[in-house]
């Protein structure tokens, strides 16, 4: 092959973007990450260092727009600027709102005060590949304001770890994905037989005089529809 065949495919090469990354540890995107989804993974490594109980009072599940549904790091509502705004920040932040709502909404386990992640040896998955994401055939920038996109100090080891982060977390994510509905399922059934199991050992417990108010309670209760109409 001569030369000249092959400078176009060295100056084709020449233009593209390299990517590199180092992450800066400032909060740019840790107060507007939005939810964080969870997985597995992160689950294992939680309970392998045993701070599962630390993530407990912020995981939740979430329905996407897509009807899909994630097991994630609720983003705390920001607080109220004033008293009469109270109530409405107050809400939970995922009653019928659109996720893109809430990427501006920060991570709970982000301290503004010292400006650090409080558990940052412990982040989940998709904080360790942000803001590099695969979507099962390509790598994606996600977030192209991320400051520490275009840092140098990237070796080839670093790139290539990255890239097995988000493969990972993509099959992870995937994984869960998969699983999550089925467990949700399970566990809102067996709730409920729970549930009806109590209030059935609660009844066999009354005396025949209380289930005899209860009758007569249910019997008032369906009477008066028909009571009021004859009235009227």
């Amino acid at each position: 092959m001569s030369e000249e065949n092959q400078e176009p495919e060295k100056s084709e090469e020449s233009t593209k973007t390299k990517f590199t990354f180092k992450c800066t540890r400032v909060d740019t995107c840790c107060m507007g990450r939005g939810p964080i989804p969870i997985t597995f993974w992160d689950l294992e490594l939680w309970a392998k260092n045993g701070v599962v109980a630390n993530f407990m009072p912020y995981l939740d599940i979430y329905q996407k727009p897509d009807g899909g549904i994630d097991l994630i790091l609720k983003p705390l509502p920001p607080p109220p600027k004033e008293e009469e705004e109270k109530e409405k920040t107050d809400k939970d932040p995922f009653e019928a709102v659109p996720i893109e709502a809430l990427l501006d909404v920060k991570c709970p386990m982000y301290n503004v005060n010292d400006k650090k992640c409080l558990i940052y040896e412990n982040r989940p998955l998709s904080c360790r590949t942000y803001p590099l994401e695969f979507d099962g055939k390509n790598y994606i920038v996600v977030d192209a304001d991320c400051p520490g996109l275009g840092e140098e100090g990237m070796s080839k080891e670093d790139l290539i770890e990255m890239r097995s982060t988000a493969k990972n977390m993509h099959f992870e994510l995937t994984r869960m994905r998969i699983a999550l509905p089925v467990l949700n399922q399970v566990v809102s059934s067996n709730f409920m037989k729970m549930m009806m199991k109590q209030q059935m050992d609660a009844m066999s417990k009354m005396s025949d005089d209380d289930k005899g108010k209860l009758d007569e309670i249910f019997k008032k209760q369906e009477q008066e529809p028909e009571h009021d109409h004859n009235h009227d």
